[in-house]
């Protein structure tokens, strides 16, 4: 059995070494997380801004909803008829079209509207956005 002396060398040593080369199974330091799964809400006909902290930083794109799976967000105040459920007819085109604009930048601003996505979904119905993304750091990624 070790000496508790002997055990803090180690543990010392052990984070150094991770500190100053990385650990073994991440390749690229250069990419470390910032901020992870920040949620971001827009209502249909506003402006949405995804943003990181600094200009180092760059935007990761989880995940996104466009459409209406509640009746409790975003809640126009227009006719009742706007409260419709409204699933997307393709879960992921969202977020491919939010990683074209956004992925790699560290601020990013859109309507939140069919135009945006360029595809017309449930005319009529009054429909929101929300994102997940991370906020990672960029320097010598080739960030977009």
């Amino acid at each position: 059995m070790r000496a508790p002396w002997e055990l803090r060398c180690i543990c010392w040593c052990l984070s150094w070494l991770f500190t100053a080369f990385g650990f073994p199974f991440e390749s690229n330091l250069t990419e470390w997380v910032r901020q992870a799964n920040a949620t971001a809400l827009g209502c249909e006909g506003h402006m949405l801004t995804l943003s990181c902290a600094g200009q180092e930083e760059g935007l990761k794109i989880n995940s996104a909803f466009w459409g209406r799976n509640d009746l409790k967000t975003c809640i126009p105040d227009k006719p009742r008829e706007q409260m419709k459920m409204c699933p997307p007819v393709e879960p992921l085109y969202a977020v491919k079209k939010l990683r074209h604009v956004c992925e790699g930048q560290p601020t990013c601003g859109f309507p939140v509207s069919d135009a945006f996505f360029e595809k017309p979904l449930c005319p009529g119905v009054s429909k929101f956005l929300k994102v997940v993304y991370d906020c990672r750091m960029m320097s010598g990624m080739g960030a977009k």
